[in-house]
């Protein structure tokens, strides 16, 4: 299971429905808390998360996250719009960024085929 958190429902509908074609099971949570939520229940083998939430922000998300010893090794994709160099992330577990405004549904395939199995694997 992938788990997506925006709260962009154009972002997070396309999210889904390139790992849905890909063959990827994903889940959608609009806000922080309702991630932390679906966590506490469900593990997900990765996670893309925009960085810009309404409420609490993803970076929250990701000391919840990191705070936990099953979840806080679980591979995270930072979406965003802002160039994400400058900030030191290693605390978390980071494997990659797109910009929210030039991803392409390839790129998100790229990713969930590196850190989650298929549907029927």
């Amino acid at each position: 299971m992938i788990l997506v958190v925006t709260s962009d429902k154009v972002i997070g509908g396309c999210i889904i429905r390139a790992l849905n074609k890909n063959g990827f099971d994903g889940h959608l949570s609009n806000n922080a808390i309702e991630a932390i939520d679906y966590v506490g229940e469900v593990v997900p083998e990765m996670v893309f998360l925009d960085i810009l939430l309404t409420g609490p922000d993803g970076f929250t998300f990701l000391n919840e996250m990191a705070s936990y010893a099953d979840t806080f090794e679980v591979p995270v994709v930072l979406l965003g719009e802002k160039d994400f160099s400058k900030f030191d992330f290693s605390a978390y577990s980071i494997v990659g960024f797109l910009d929210k405004n030039t991803m392409l549904p390839d790129d998100i395939k790229k990713y969930a085929s590196l850190y989650a199995r298929k549907e029927n694997d």
